[in-house]
This record gives C-alpha cells, structure tokens and sequence, in this order.
C-alpha cells in the first residue's frame, strides 16, 4: 500500500524538465471552440486547434500525447512534428491527464499487459512496457514499480474491474537509466522531494544534512539533495539571520514579491516597493513561535505562480511549472486563540479550548541563484 500512495503523489507532483528549444511549438487555445492547437515561437499556426483535455503539453518538442474530440479517449494517440500518429492504442494516462516529454521520451501503456513503457522523441519504444507504473526521466533517470499488484485503492470494493481508483499494491521499487539499466532496487525511503539533477555517484563526504544516499547495485552509491532537507536548512541558518538587516533581506526576495489583499487580489510589486510597502513583514519576532504560534514547512504541489508575468518562463516546461528543478515551500504560521466554548469532541489537550485565529503564508522559489520569497499572504 506504502509503494501504491508513493506513485499517485509523485504522478501527481513529477513534471518534464527541458530548456527551451528555438523548434518548440507551444499551445494557444480557441476560446470559441474550446480547443487547443500549436504555433511555433514566431506565432504561425502549425496544428490549427483541434484537440481536447486531456491534451497535457504546453510545448511540442518531439511528441506529443493528445486528443480529438471523442468519448472517453476514444480519439488519443502520440504525435510527432512531422506529422505522423502512433499509439493509438497506448496513450498513458493519470488523473485523466497524458504524459509530456521528459528528456526526449514520453510514457506509453500497453493496455492489455496493464504495464508502461517508454517511446523515444521519435516514436520507438526504447523501454519496453514491462513496469507497473515508472515516472519521467530526470538527469537520465526513472523511478520505475514493478512486481505489484491491481487493487481498489480506498474503496471497500475488491473487484478491481468495478472499482473507482484504481491502484497497486505492493511490489519493488527500483531505479533505471535511460537503457533501462537497474542501477538499484529495492528502495525503502521516500523520493519525492529529490533533486535528480545533483547526482554524485561513490561520494563519501556528502554533506548528510542535505543528502540522501541509495545503495546501488555492484557496490554503487547514489547521492542526491533532498529539497525538503536543503529548504528547511536554508530557512533557519540562512533566511532567518538576514532578517535583521533590509540590505540583506533584499538579497532574499525574489524579483517581483506577490501578496494577497482583498481589494484586488493578488498582485506582483518589485521587491524594493514590497519592503517599502510592508517594512514590518519579514521581521525575527514573525517567525518565532510560542504557545500561541506555531511555524510549519510544507512543499508546493502545484504553481505557486499568481500571475503571467515573464518573469516566471524560466521556471516551466512541457508540461508547465517545473517543479522537479525548481521546487516551492510554504512557510506557514498558524495563530491560536481562546476557544469561546470547549469542543466536545476532544476530551482534553490544547485543542479542546483554543481554536485557529488566523494563519499567514511565505511561499519560497527555489531558483538558479538560491532560495528567494516569492509572495506572502498577511494577516489583514
């Protein structure tokens, strides 16, 4: 069950990662047909909009995944930029939403083995359809599951033919390269808050506080960051000090800071007029707790972005916010007050008298030059 609820957050979460490509395509939408096409960089329409959700690629690399209007994915296949159509039979899909290209390969399913694959950026399926479910290549790797089996995922149904979500149960969690190699098998800890991208193969002096290690096959290690342990390091030892000083806490904004007001929303200002606007925000005495005070971190699971701004396109990719290379923490507090009456539900503790007054948020961005604050919402 552990190895089912790993899966559904990681497909959740997982996005492609690429730079962008002078040959990308992107997607436009017809607000009168509600359908979605391709235009290239210069604005010509190359595909006229023609496909429905769950069409999932902002940019059109190599292939794509989509689909025509139709019931039930009746019309869904892989297309290529020369035009031809594939897979008609083996679109993967998750929460009703296809695949994007990651690294030059996309997922792929072969519906009657009830396993996945992977098609190269030209249509050949260079990892055959062997796993039980397996995530995008990131820096030349995959999570892949394998050995497990179909069962009903909360439901008290057991008939997996008739059941609403369907999952998988048990089985092995390994990691493969893009030659479908094992480097190692057997994984027991959780991946899904890793940078893929700051791999050290046999290197014993990893700064532990940051890193986690997998044991691989033939006497291998794998070394990567662990986002939720570097941001919670960089929080304390490194944001909080700074507070002291404005020069310093400008180094830790990110360019335009966006705050919330009811009046108009949210709304984006430089980082210099979001100081001047609000010089009482980013202070020590916030961000201690105390009874009454409590401080949590928790990572972003979608866009933490309010606006279009151009400010944030460095920050996604085919399938829209990259969140495998730039991940987002909110920094949350949550003040407590006296309960008018006691809950009757609790028979004691802190909770059978005081209630939730009000709670703040700090979203950070982790980008190419650190951790930088992103938008807050304050107290009114």
């Amino acid at each position: 069950m552990k190895q089912t609820t790993f899966f559904i957050i990681i497909l959740l979460l997982t996005q492609a990662s690429f730079a962008q490509s002078e040959n990308a395509w992107v997607r436009f939408f017809d607000t009168t047909s509600e359908l979605s096409g391709y235009k290239d960089l210069k604005g010509n329409i190359k595909i006229p909009a023609s496909f429905v959700y769950p069409t999932n690629a902002d940019t059109f690399y190599n292939i794509i995944a989509v689909a025509e209007p139709g019931a039930s994915f009746s019309k869904s296949y892989y297309l290529l930029k020369d035009g031809r159509k594939i897979g008609q039979d083996s679109v993967f899909a998750f929460d009703f939403t296809f695949d994007c290209e990651s690294e030059g390969k996309i997922l792929f399913k072969d519906k009657k083995k009830d396993r996945v694959g992977f098609f190269d950026k030209n249509g050949i399926a260079v990892i055959p359809a062997m796993y039980n479910e397996a995530l995008p290549f990131h820096n030349g790797v995959s999570v892949a599951l394998r050995n497990a089996t179909r069962k009903c995922l909360g439901d008290i149904i057991t008939d997996t033919l008739n059941c609403e979500h369907l999952g998988w149960s048990g089985g092995e969690t390994i990691l493969i390269n893009d030659k479908n190699e094992i480097l190692a098998d057997s994984l027991k800890i959780d991946l899904g808050s890793i940078d893929w991208y700051s791999k050290k193969v046999n290197n014993a002096s990893v700064d532990t506080s940051i890193y986690i290690t997998i044991k691989g096959r033939n006497n291998t290690t794998y070394s990567f960051i662990n986002y939720e342990k570097e941001f919670a390091k960089w929080f304390y030892t490194s944001f909080l000090p700074t507070l002291n000083s404005k020069k310093s806490i400008l180094s830790t904004l990110f360019a335009e800071v966006t705050y919330w007001s009811e009046k108009n929303g949210w709304t984006g200002i430089n980082k210099n007029k979001f100081l001047n606007a609000f010089p009482k925000a980013l202070t020590a005495e916030r961000f201690q707790t105390s009874s009454l005070k409590e401080l949590s971190i928790s990572q972003e699971s979608t866009s933490p972005f309010m606006s279009e701004s151009k400010l944030f396109n460095k920050y996604y990719d085919a399938c829209g916010y990259n969140r495998q290379r730039f991940p987002a923490f909110d920094v949350m507090l949550t003040y407590y007050k006296k309960s008018r009456k006691s809950l009757t539900g609790i028979q004691a503790g802190f909770y059978k008298d005081y209630e939730i007054d009000f709670q703040e948020h700090f979203v950070f961005l982790r980008t190419e030059e650190g951790y930088k604050l992103l938008g807050v919402s304050l107290k009114k």
